[in-house]
This record gives structure tokens, C-alpha cells and sequence, in this order.
């Protein structure tokens, strides 16, 4: 395929002759002659004859106040809605966007009223900071993540669940259903079963949806859970574009596309995005580059102990 550029979204069709759309490819890397795609959703149905079709234009997404208090997919749909829908405002953004420049962003004037003790008293958080919450599996970030939906002080709360298991997105839905901030909620999801393209475009979607909202001027609170997960996404997509590995299995590009999403939220003249990243370690005692990398580019950092946690310790402190 000629004249297509990494990003580009490209239509699968049954045929030449045929107008029907029955899938949707991205352009994930170019080899010599060849352009290799990553399917969007599922794959079942597709035969050797179908023909892709260019677009010619990024992989883009409608976001607006109708999106508040649904679940949307990595491609935006609306899958369920758990308030009355709201004007439809809506316009469409691309959702892989350069972060904003450092003339248009402003420093860190306020703290965060989160709510929970040990976040306030000792490791207080600036509006507009991107704070990591690193911790092993069964630590309660999870735990920490409903807490601060409930207890923040803030306009708009995107939450991107990227890898997890279905189970947990459902219990994070039931979870909304019965919040009375549900109407200030915004979830994307893309489960473990999801490709990995899929995996990268709802972590980058949820920030576009969070981008959005502080364009009106919100105060906006953006989750992401796990930045583990979605690196692996990127993983698998690089080398599935026929990229080398390097540090640990991950390509360079990993170490460029993490930067690229982890720099759009921050505090601008019209509002501000404060992130929480979610960030799986292996070990509380091993090294991990990859933690490393993530905790280099963020500003603060939350560690829950596995020891602590397993003593109630944690969740004392917490309330």
C-alpha cells in the first residue's frame, strides 16, 4: 500500500465493488514495500478477498457532555450508560495527539482535596500533577481508585481501564452504578482480551475524552489502570510491526510512545487534568525498567506496601 502514513485508519471491505465497511485496520508500521495494519476488534468473518481501503485520516473519536455517566469502547461507542444522557455536545478529536506545549500549560497553584488522609496530610497532590500509584498485585489500587472518585473535589472523572480482567470492569461499573458522582463519570475499557492496538487507542482515548473537558474549563480527575498493561499493548504492537526488541523485551518505541501519553494531562489557562496512573510491579524488591521509565516521567509517586496491606495497615490510613 502506497501513500499511507503510521496511524492512518484503513476500511476492510467484502469486496472492490463493495460500499460495506465489514472492519477497521490501523497502520501500525511501514517494511520496504509493505505496510503492516493491526486489526481494530475482531477478526472473525475476514477472508483473503477482502480489500482495504485508505482513509487517509487518524483514528478519531466523537467526546462531549453525552459522553457523562456511560462506558464507551477503544472506538468511542457509547456500550451502556448508567445516567440519562445529557445535551448531546459533541465534537470529534483525534485521539493520538501531541501533548500541549509548555507555553500554553501553567504551574501547580492549588492542592488536590482528595479526601483520603494519607494522600492530604503527608503526600499532598497539586492540581494538574500526574502521580503514580505503584504497587503489586493485591495492594488495593483498586481500592484507592473508588476512594478518590468518591472523595475528590473535582468537575469530570475519566477512568480508563486498559488489560484488565471482565470481571473487574464489571464490578467497576456496579461500582459507578451506585456512586452519586456517576453523572461526572466517564469509563473506557478495553479487557485483556481486547487486541493490542485496542488496549493502546482506550488508554489514549480516555485521555482524549479528559482533554476535552478541561478545554470547557473542568477540573478533571483522569485514572488510567494499568500503564503496565498498556506498555505490554505497545510491546506487541511494535514488534508485530517487526521491531526489535531492547531493554527487557520492549522495543524503543515503547520508550517514546510512554512520554508521548503520559505529558497531554497538566494544567492549562482553561482547566486542568489531574492523572493517577496505576503501575503493576513484579516485585517490591527486584528492579523493573519499565516502573523505572514510568516513575522517571511522572512528577510524584504513591507506593502501597504488600506488608502493610496485608497487616489493614493501608486501608486504616487511608479513611
Amino acid at each position: 500500500m502506497r501513500d499511507v502514513a503510521i496511524g492512518e485508519l484503513c476500511e476492510i471491505r467484502r469486496g472492490w465493488h463493495q460500499k460495506q465497511v465489514v472492519a477497521r485496520a490501523q497502520v501500525v508500521g511501514l517494511q520496504r514495500e509493505r505496510t503492516v495494519l493491526s486489526l481494530i476488534g475482531n477478526a472473525q468473518g475476514l477472508s483473503r478477498d477482502v480489500v482495504l481501503y485508505p482513509t487517509g485520516r487518524a483514528l478519531s473519536a466523537w467526546v462531549g457532555y453525552s459522553v457523562l455517566g456511560a462506558v464507551l469502547d477503544p472506538t468511542g461507542k457509547i456500550v451502556e450508560r448508567f445516567t440519562p444522557e445529557v445535551a448531546p455536545i459533541s465534537e470529534e478529536r483525534i485521539i493520538d495527539v501531541a501533548p500541549p506545549s509548555y507555553a500554553s500549560r501553567v504551574g501547580v497553584r492549588e492542592p488536590l482535596i482528595t479526601g483520603v488522609r494519607a494522600i492530604d496530610g503527608l503526600l499532598t497532590c497539586g492540581v494538574g500533577q500526574r502521580m503514580g500509584i505503584f504497587a503489586s498485585a493485591g495492594c488495593g489500587k483498586t481500592m484507592l481508585m473508588h476512594m478518590l472518585i468518591e472523595q475528590t473535589e473535582a468537575d469530570v472523572f475519566v477512568i480508563g481501564l486498559i488489560g484488565e480482567r471482565g470481571r473487574e470492569v464489571t464490578e467497576f461499573v456496579d461500582m459507578l452504578r451506585a456512586s452519586h458522582k456517576k453523572e461526572k463519570c466517564v469509563l473506557v475499557f478495553a479487557t485483556s482480551d481486547f487486541p493490542s492496538v485496542d488496549r493502546c487507542n482506550a488508554a489514549q482515548l480516555a485521555t482524549t475524552v479528559a482533554e476535552y473537558f478541561r478545554d470547557q474549563g473542568k477540573r478533571v480527575v483522569l485514572f488510567i489502570d494499568s500503564m503496565t498493561r498498556y506498555a505490554r499493548a505497545l510491546r506487541d504492537v511494535a514488534l508485530a510491526s517487526g521491531e526489535r526488541p531492547a531493554r527487557r523485551g520492549y522495543p524503543a518505541s515503547v520508550f517514546d510512545n510512554l512520554p508521548r501519553l503520559l505529558e497531554r494531562p497538566g494544567a492549562t489557562s482553561e482547566g486542568s487534568i489531574t492523572a493517577f496512573y496505576t503501575v503493576l510491579l513484579e516485585s517490591e524488591e527486584e528492579a523493573d525498567p519499565m516502573a523505572d521509565e514510568i516513575r522517571s516521567i511522572l512528577d510524584g509517586h504513591l507506593y502501597l506496601s504488600r506488608k502493610l496491606a496485608g497487616q489493614d495497615i493501608t486501608r486504616q490510613s487511608m479513611y
